[in-house]
Parts: structure tokens; sequence; C-alpha cells
């Protein structure tokens, strides 16, 4: 990566299976993926409706589901990734992706206030993160990650995380649409299906194996430990103002239903495809310069958006989701690129943990700050936390990120 020019990279072939079988092994990481994005998206709809609409719980109880799976993805995305690392990947990896149809079949067995608890503990039914990574059934995310690290060769990994959470976000905004035109029960099934499809067409992926016992190195404990204060911060900040941006119009400008559901929509696409930029921003900037200029940018527009007429605030309102994600394929390659294989399942769920876990605490407090204080604290007090993760980046990693540079890649267990 450019951002990593004074560390010392052999380019050494990768081992493990021929290259049609490893292509093979990309198509069925990435259906896998694909199939839970359509899942995730019917959920997220659903799960609401179901609440509101059959079980008549009202939005305090559903808060605290969400609020309830937020911090159930958080420990469970932790603890299954820690046994990834430490045991056997494979069954982390599987138990991962079951939890998803488990909560499925939960809501349909019977379809209660306690069956919905117990779905949003097993399956992270969330608010918070995109529905592609941190959000529902974000729990085998960092699993995937790593596999895929083991996929692709070094110099291609920010280009694979970009397409992969490019697709599974379209994915994921197909099943959230799908969602509109069928049945509870019906939505609840068809995600059920799909979610054991993806278990399914993932047990045939060769994976690298785990020595069972051990653990991360001294290296990669700080490797961790920098990359988990930068997710604190940036979950922090996410659940500042993320699930507020579409009440802030509703509130100041009176915004109807059918215009904001356009403006969304117009968001999400743009951020989507700005998941595209990631690998040339790591070419020209390096990852630490690309992740601390888009995040300054958002801190600054973030800041004043909450002073501003309605045209420029839905122009920033358009850009702020594009700024949040264009560098964080570069970021996840350069967690990847700075630890061996055997500690990539731990680094990347800790990190996600840490941020989902940050997310569902902030979320509270800028409710409570929006509601009671004034309608500019969430904005500020985002701005204020990226400009704080963008200072943990130079202070971790260097301008060039240098202070903490990639491993030299070289032989790895098979992938079996």
């Amino acid at each position: 990566m450019a951002g990593d020019r004074p560390a010392l990279t052999i380019p050494t072939p990768l081992p493990g299976p021929s290259p049609p079988r490893r292509a093979r092994a990309l198509g069925l990481l990435m259906t896998s993926r694909i199939l839970r994005g359509v899942a995730a998206g019917l959920v997220n709809i659903g799960f609401p409706y179901l609440l509101l609409t059959e079980l008549h719980t009202g939005a305090f109880i559903l808060g605290l589901l969400y609020a309830t799976g937020s911090l159930s993805t958080a420990g469970l995305t932790f603890a299954v990734s820690r046994y990834g690392s430490r045991r056997a990947l494979r069954p982390a990896f599987l138990l991962a992706l079951a939890l998803l149809p488990a909560a499925c079949a939960l809501l349909i067995w019977n379809p209660n206030l306690l069956a919905a608890a117990l779905a949003s503990v097993i399956g992270g039914f969330s608010a918070t993160g995109s529905l592609a990574g941190g959000g529902v059934g974000g729990v085998a995310f960092p699993l995937q990650t790593t596999i895929l690290s083991d996929l692709v060769a070094p110099a291609d990994r920010t280009r694979w995380f970009s397409y992969f959470t490019f697709i599974a976000s379209f994915a994921a905004a197909g099943g959230s649409l799908g969602a509109g035109f069928i049945d509870l029960p019906t939505l609840f099934l068809v995600a059920l299906i799909v979610s054991i499809v993806s278990v399914l067409v993932s047990i045939p992926i060769p994976i690298r194996a785990i020595e069972r016992g051990r653990k991360p190195s001294v290296r990669s404990r700080e490797v961790i430990r920098r990359f988990t204060w930068t997710g604190v911060l940036n979950g922090f900040s996410q659940g500042l103002l993320t699930p507020f941006l579409i009440p802030f119009f509703v509130v100041v400008f009176a915004v109807p239903r059918s215009e904001m559901a356009i403006y969304s929509t117009i968001s999400s696409v743009i951020g989507t495809f700005a998941l595209l930029a990631a690998p040339a921003l790591e070419r020209r900037w390096g990852f630490v310069r690309a992740i601390v200029g888009t995040r300054l940018v958002a801190a600054a527009l973030a800041a004043i958006m909450p002073f501003t007429s309605l045209g420029a605030a839905l122009a920033i309102y358009f850009a702020l989701p594009a700024l949040r994600v264009a560098a964080l394929p570069a970021q996840t390659s350069a967690l990847m690129g700075r630890l061996p294989h055997a500690d990539r399942s731990e680094g990347a769920g800790t990190n996600q943990a840490a941020r989902v876990g940050a997310a569902s605490g902030a979320t509270a407090m800028a409710g409570y700050g929006l509601e009671n204080v004034a309608v500019a604290v969430p904005f500020l007090g985002y701005a204020a936390a990226l400009v704080a993760n963008a200072y943990l980046y130079l202070h971790f990693f260097g301008w060039d990120g240098e202070r903490l540079p990639t491993l030299t890649e070289g032989p790895e267990p098979a992938l079996r």
C-alpha cells in the first residue's frame, strides 16, 4: 500500500488451492455474503413491523430490543472471532453464519415478545451499523473478512473488500425493498431459507488451519489494541449521529415521509458507490491519510449541518455516508496486513465488537441530548469524535503508516 512504503514486503505465492479452486472459493464466499445481505435486509424491515404492528409493543420496547441486539452483536462477535483465532476457524465461521437462520426460525415458530427478544440476542437484530457489516447478522462479518484475506493476494485485498462490501450492501438494499411486497410470516420464512442456503454454500470454502490453544503474539496484541481504540471512536461517532439524521429533517424541516424516503435512498446509494473509491484512495494517499482526510472533511460538514438551510443540509446528508465508508476497505486491509493469518479473526472481531458496542452507548446519549439539550448536540459530538479518531490514527500509525508497518507475507498453513 502506498501509505506503507517503509515496510519491507516480500510478495510470495499464496499457498493452498489452485487458481480455479481459489476462484470457486471466492464465488462461494461471495454467494454466501449476498444471501446473508438479502436476509438481513428482509429482517431489517420485518422486525420493527412485527414488534409495532403485530405484537403492539411500542417504540420503547423496540428500542430496547435494538440496544440488546447491538450489545449481543458486540459480545458474540468478540467471543466467536476469538474462538476462531485460538481454537478452530471453520466451526467458528459456520456457527456465526447459523445464528441468523436460528433467529429467523424463532420468529416463525412462535412470534411473541419473548421469542422476538431471544431472536434479537441470537441474530443481532440492530439498527446500529450497516446491514453488510455490523448490523443484522453482523457476527459473521469479521470471519468472512478473515477468510477473504486468505483467498486473495495482499496487494488485492482492498479491492476485494470494496467489491464484497459494495455487492453485499446492494443485496441488503434488495432485501429491504422486497420486504415491502410480502406478508410478515412469508418474509421471515424467506429470510430463513436464504440464510440457511448461505450456510450450506459456505461449507466447501477452503479455510486455513489454526493451531489449537495458541494466543496472539505481543505484536499482534498491540496491533489489535490500536485498531480497537480507533474502532471505539469510529463506532461512538456513528452511534451519535447516524440514527438521528432522518429525525433531524423531520423535526427541523418537517420533511414528509415520501420525500425523506427518496433522500435516504440517494444518500445510501452514494455511500455504497463510494466504497469502490477505496483502492484509488489507498494507492494515492495510503490508508492513514485516506482515513484522516475523509473523516476530517466529514467532521467539518457535520459541525455546520444543523445551522444550514434545507438545501445545504441535504447536500451534506448525501455526502456524509460516502465520506464515512470510502476508506473503510483500506482500513480493513491495513488491519489484515498487520496481523498473521492466525490472529486475523480475533483482530477483526475485536475491532467490530468495540465499534458496535460503542455505537450502542452513544445512541442513548445522543437521543437524550437531541431531545433535552439542543438539536446540534449529535452533530457537534460526531464532529468531535471524528477529529479524535483522526488524531488516534496519526498517533498510532504515523502519517505513512510507518509506526506499525505491514508484515512480510511469508508461508502460511495451506487452505483446506
